[in-house]
């Protein structure tokens, strides 16, 4: 395993590790081998846990320079600070595809509600709004009736090893989407 540039963001795209447990995870997620992913260790929230019902969200960024993703990954990695005592979140993993430019968060809430305190959270809102327009976001979310860490990332990980954008002759951005026939995107 080796270090990436972010200091606690890990390559670990051959390293498969098991969670402590079914419902808790621990360190870095079951990263399908040869995929190019990196992601951080998990990141519990006040809720980290919990056995009950809980909102997933996942959000895939991609910029058009590596500058640029460096930024963007490094204000995600000072948000992440806060993650111990966001209410109502469970935990986190911010992940990683240097090479596309791309990277993103996978998120787990108690609520919806908790989930949308967070996006309107004015921090997270001020860093959106400041990069409005220089890169490109897609999010989804979905209910899991229980936290299983593992089947969580392998749902998650299909929309990372997608495609993501291909630029059209003239210049224009068009995306592709993955079908896995689950809600996602």
């Amino acid at each position: 395993m080796t270090t990436t540039s972010f200091g606690d963001i890990q390559a670990s795209g051959d390293d498969r590790r098991s969670s402590s447990s079914e419902s808790s995870a621990a360190g870095q997620p079951l990263i399908t081998p040869g995929t190019s992913l990196i992601s951080t260790d998990w990141l519990p929230g006040p809720s980290d846990g919990t056995q009950s019902p809980v909102v997933v969200s996942f959000t895939d960024f991609h910029t058009d320079s590596a500058k640029d993703w460096q930024q963007v990954a490094e204000r995600g990695m000072k948000l992440a600070e806060s993650w111990p005592i966001m209410r109502g979140a469970v935990g986190l993993w911010l992940w990683g595809k240097a090479a596309e430019w791309r990277g993103g968060s996978l998120s787990i809430w108690d609520s919806r509600a908790d989930l949308r305190r967070f996006i309107r959270w004015p921090v997270h809102a001020a860093i959106m709004n400041n990069w409005r327009g220089r890169i490109r976001v897609r999010s989804a979310s979905w209910n899991d009736e229980r936290f299983l860490p593992a089947q969580t990332w392998l749902r998650a990980e299909e929309h990372m090893r997608a495609p993501r954008d291909i630029r059209l002759p003239d210049g224009r951005w068009a995306f592709q989407h993955s079908h896995s026939g689950r809600g996602c995107f």
